[in-house]
């Protein structure tokens, strides 16, 4: 038996409420030109479904690692709410009344995507020093899984003219993740003593501006690329919905190599070539090209994206001393989400461009790398010790 599954045999139920998360979170991105189509919303209007989404995961991911039986249950609750009334706001005709349901829906499933999502990272990467970040590719793999089916699901949903019962599918499992999760009990730890926040300051501060970007960059493209293919490929409204989906499973395909990988390479030397690959592929679309090499700059920008979020959180892991304090880092990550793709739509509406639009991603993109690059001469050589447990 795997020490994952020893340590924690909930690790697969977790993996199960990963899959939920991963559709609800990407689901912006399938939806997006559907509800602007319908409603006429430009596309500052339409990034901020992604605000309203990610803003609320940065609440929610500080509250989480605070009360950790608090935040599964609850989370997986406020995704079933918020997955329900965005069956009801698209039911709405007027634009008016359907784009302020659709806010407060994302609201709600940002809110419990910020609980669920944190609380799950940090009980994985918590278990132990081993093996950590792949762990994490594991786990956020069943994340990948769950990111690559939605915008199919969506796709097929919206020809089949039932879109509202796979959302009403998709809040099923979540209840039943809320359900299975009502159990859940924690074993207490030590609590770590309280002037450790200020000797973990550095590395919260380095991951919070490291992982804000990279999951900026994440959701700007996969929040933009339907829209961008629907404009600039010739790609009907479902079609382009499918181009969102070789996207993310590109990157789930790129987090499973990157799993296997870890078992025999050091973390830095996964990462580098990783963001590297996907710059340049992220860069190629700024300028116009065929539909074919949009689908290739797609795919090798997933391929590369993959291992990145997973080693980012366990270097951050095995440099802080208290789990807790990290809920900061993830609220970040949550503020990247909502602010690059906010920012893609903004430029691009206020430059007529969508292509200029995405010149966001590939900035910071070439931020992270220079700072991963700098990641020892920031702030040393990660310590061996392990770090303290999270309390329940």
């Amino acid at each position: 038996m795997s020490p994952t599954k020893r340590k924690d045999p909930r690790f697969g139920f977790l993996c199960f409420g990963f899959v939920i998360c991963g559709i609800v979170t990407v689901l912006p991105g399938p939806l997006l030109p559907l509800l602007a189509a319908r409603w006429g919303l430009r596309d500052v209007q339409s990034g901020a479904f992604f605000a309203a989404e990610f803003a609320a995961s940065t609440i929610a991911a500080i509250l989480s690692p605070r009360r950790m039986r608090w935040s599964l249950p609850r989370g997986y609750a406020l995704m079933t709410a918020g997955v329900l009334m965005l069956t009801v706001a698209g039911r709405a005709v007027q634009a008016s009344v359907g784009n302020d349901l659709a806010l407060a829906a994302f609201a709600l499933i940002g809110f419990g995507i910020g609980l669920s999502v944190t609380a799950t990272n940090l009980l994985v990467g918590a278990a132990g020093a081993e093996h950590r970040a792949r762990r994490l590719s594991l786990v956020n793999l069943w994340w990948g899984i769950g990111a690559v089916a939605c915008p199919w699901m969506v796709s097929a949903a919206e020809r089949g003219g039932n879109l509202r019962g796979l959302l009403a599918l998709v809040a099923l499992g979540s209840m039943i993740m809320f359900v299975g999760l009502l159990a859940l009990k924690e074993e207490r730890g030590r609590a770590p003593a309280a002037s450790s926040l200020a000797g973990d300051a550095g590395a919260l501060a380095y991951f919070a501006v490291l992982l804000f970007l990279y999951v900026g960059v994440e959701n700007a493209v996969g929040g933009w690329i339907a829209t961008y293919g629907y404009r600039f490929t010739g790609l009907t409204l479902a079609d382009a919905s499918q181009l969102v989906g070789v996207y993310w499973l590109a990157l789930l395909t790129g987090r499973a190599l990157g799993s296997v990988a870890l078992k025999r390479t050091p973390e830095r030397a996964v990462l580098m070539p990783c963001l590297g690959f996907s710059l340049a592929a992220v860069a190629m679309l700024i300028q116009p090209h065929t539909r074919l090499a949009v689908i290739g700059a797609v795919v090798a920008a997933g391929l590369g994206f993959g291992p990145v979020f997973p080693v980012g959180v366990s270097r951050m892991l095995a440099r802080v001393a208290d789990h807790r304090n990290t809920g900061w880092v993830f609220a970040t990550c949550a503020g990247g989400g909502a602010v690059l793709p906010w920012l893609t739509g903004l430029i691009s509406t206020q430059t007529g461009s969508l292509r200029l639009g995405f010149a966001v991603p590939v900035i910071a993109l070439a931020l992270i790398l220079l700072l991963a690059l700098a990641e020892n001469i920031l702030l040393g050589r990660p310590s061996a010790a392990e770090p303290a447990k999270l309390e329940a």
